[in-house]
């Protein structure tokens, strides 16, 4: 009798991690990157947009680097305990939304070159971390 109530609590506790492990993370949005309207703009739209982007693009780094140390953290506590690893948010929502804005942004600026806008805005380098949740490394 009590193995039997054992293994029901046991069931029900899997059933309810499972389900919790489904609202670890949430859907990306990425922007797009070619825009209709974008080859209409002024230069300074095109300068406009393109210190909002690296406005948000500023604001977004410090939330991939949190999620990363959480994520880290989850992963080795999660070796010892197992029940973390249901709480892993794996779908990189910020990595994807960063790593698009910057498309967005270097888009944006090969438009003001051909332009001949007279702003110099340089192109942004890739971000530390790749989109595919591992860290690439420079060499």
């Amino acid at each position: 009798m009590k193995n039997r109530k054992s293994q029901t609590i046991l069931v029900l506790i899997v059933i309810i991690l499972f389900l919790t492990q489904g609202c670890a993370g949430r859907a990306a949005h990425p922007v797009k990157i070619a825009q209709s309207g974008d080859v209409k703009k002024t230069c300074k739209a095109l300068r406009k947009e393109t210190k909002q982007i690296k406005r948000n693009i500023r604001k977004m780094i410090p939330a991939v680097k949190k999620a990363d140390k959480k994520r880290t953290l989850l992963m080795v506590s999660g070796g010892l305990l197992i029940v973390p690893w249901f709480f892993l948010d794996m779908s990189d929502a910020d990595k994807i939304e960063a790593n698009a804005q910057r498309a967005r942004y270097n888009y944006l600026v090969d438009i003001a070159g051909r332009r001949n806008c007279r702003f110099k805005v340089p192109k942004l380098k890739k971000f530390y971390f790749d989109d595919k949740g591992y860290r690439k490394r420079n060499r």
